[in-house]
């Protein structure tokens, strides 16, 4: 026999079933108030790679057109969203939730629906400027890409 015995109720060791439940709701609901935010960082990581991938098209047309001595143009299809170099095979185009906005400089194609940004084998460009909006949550937002005529360089302003 044993000395002592036990009474009331024998201990337990583990969760109940309705202790693991409540758990998975607040899980639950949490991750549903983070699902916004993490979708609005992707959506911006994405806008991000394109303004990246914009600046490098234009410093390839750049020294393209040093290295040719021949002018080579940054084309932007607005209608489409997209944008590549003048002989490059390679086309970028914008994510489904971004388009571009205003576009001021270049000069329009004979159809309508490119913009040509020339880039001279001085390293000098038309100059102008390209604005890429999106929406990442509730407000709009947008980036001004602007090319300086006198180095070809394109600068970021974030309009956040």
């Amino acid at each position: 026999m044993h000395a002592r015995q036990r009474s009331g109720r024998a201990s337990s060791s583990g969760f109940t079933l309705l202790e693991i439940i409540i758990v998975v709701v607040i899980i639950g609901i949490i991750s549903m108030m983070a699902l916004p935010a993490m979708q609005a960082g992707s959506r911006q990581a994405a806008v991000r790679r394109s303004v990246r991938a914009f600046i490098s098209a234009a410093r390839e047309a750049s020294a393209r057109a040093i290295s040719s001595r021949k002018p080579v143009a940054l084309i932007v299809w607005p209608n489409d969203g997209a944008f590549g170099v003048e002989g490059s095979s390679s086309r970028v185009e914008l994510p489904d939730f971004a388009q571009f906005g205003e576009i001021t400089g270049g000069s329009e194609a004979e159809a309508d629906d490119e913009i040509r940004f020339e880039f001279f084998p001085t390293g000098a460009s038309v100059g102008g400027s390209v604005r890429i909006e999106y929406t990442p949550s509730d407000r709009r937002q947008a980036y001004t890409l602007t090319l300086d005529p006198l180095i070809g360089r394109v600068s970021i302003e974030d309009n956040s």
